[in-house]
């Protein structure tokens, strides 16, 4: 299957499953999992995966393409599918044949749904944060303890990615909602993204066997740099269809309107920004799928594209004036969605953190 031909399929799923969803995922907090299940039957967490591996092999830009798909009816949804095809992405790049065979295959094709808990890390190795997990060697693997907030996309049968730190160094690995000492624990409402099924996980002395290790000790210091410009590309996804989503309010309100032209950001202006971040994002997720990732690049990439969400989300409720206030109006939902682009990590505040450490003398700066 080709690039087009999976993006059609995924649009006509979006339209014909998702959509009639999205008040009830963003008043009721419904989790999509029927939805999610469908789009990984199509292959759409594949293109993370080679054929070898039971994906597509269409590559990183691809999977953007897809979670674009499904955020412009749906920021919330395209999260959830964010944290699937990061899971997949992680199991696509882990060096340890064993965990790789284990689940994979399965998270490509949506038979198992998958979870990211990697934020508390991100964080953690970029100095804002302490590790919330903590690890010890046992037989055949390890023991893990702690308590990790805000993990999405879970459930009991549901699988997600963690870190725990042992000694001066890291493991990750995979675990699950039915492991032994694992317990998911409900996280005060949100204003948005409710329908994610989203967690605090405690665990007490949950063993972890070496075959769910994605990256031990002696492997982590190589391995994060291998997944972390593709975990933060990938966000731009759903930052991607929250602005198509966005764009087509502004276009649907300025028909006839004779104020709207005095408005800053508007259509074409957006518009034009918006096709500079896809075309730079292509390229970056490209180099990335090459394992020759751009971290600098991509974190400023990353920054420029949450302003632009929220830019973009902000025009929509001024374009539409008071008919975008009511309850009813998508534009009052992609407000809330875009600020959750703005503050999922890495979080703006964490982008500037980073980039600024990174950032040599005489180097430009990427905008949009």
């Amino acid at each position: 299957m080709n690039r087009e031909t999976l993006l059609s399929r995924v649009a006509e799923l979006v339209q014909t499953d998702l959509k009639p969803l999205v008040q009830d995922i963003d008043r009721k907090g419904l989790y999509p999992e029927d939805f999610l299940r469908k789009l990984g039957g199509i292959g759409g967490f594949a293109a993370v995966g080679t054929a070898e591996e039971g994906g597509s092999g269409l590559g990183l830009f691809a999977q953007i393409e897809v979670l674009r798909e499904v955020g412009k009816a749906c920021g919330a949804t395209a999260f959830s599918a964010w944290c699937q095809a990061a899971c997949a992405w992680y199991l696509h790049q882990t060096p340890n044949a064993e965990v790789k065979r284990r689940y994979l295959s399965d998270v490509l094709n949506g038979k198992v749904l998958a979870g990211t808990g990697m934020s508390n890390t991100v964080k953690h190795l970029a100095g804002i944060e302490k590790h919330q997990l903590q690890a010890q060697k046992t037989d055949g693997g390890y023991t893990v303890s702690g308590i990790l907030p805000w993990v999405s996309n879970l459930g009991e049968n549901h699988i997600w990615a963690n870190t725990a730190q042992i000694g001066g160094g890291y493991v990750m690995f995979i675990t699950g909602g039915q492991s032994e000492g694992v317990s998911l624990i409900p996280c005060p409402e949100f204003c948005a993204l409710e329908g994610t099924r989203t967690f605090a996980i405690k665990f007490e002395n949950v063993f972890v066997p070496h075959e769910d290790v994605i990256a031990e000790p002696e492997q982590f210091a190589d391995y994060i740099p291998a997944i972390k410009s593709g975990f933060i590309l990938l966000q731009i996804g759903i930052g991607a269809g929250i602005i198509d989503g966005c764009l087509a309010e502004i276009s649907a309100a300025d028909a006839g309107s004779e104020t709207n032209p005095f408005l800053d950001n508007g259509y074409e202006e957006l518009e034009k920004r918006f096709q500079t971040a896809l075309t730079h994002t292509a390229e970056l997720a490209d180099a990335a799928w090459r394992n020759e990732p751009e971290l600098l690049e991509t974190l400023r990439l990353r920054e420029a594209a949450a302003w632009l969400c929220l830019d973009a989300a902000q025009s929509a409720a001024l374009h539409t004036g008071a008919a975008g206030y009511l309850m009813g109006s998508p534009v009052q939902r992609r407000v809330r969605e875009a600020m959750f682009v703005a503050i999922v990590t890495p979080a703006i505040k964490h982008l500037r953190k980073e980039i600024s450490e990174l950032e040599f003398m005489g180097e430009g700066e990427f905008s949009i």
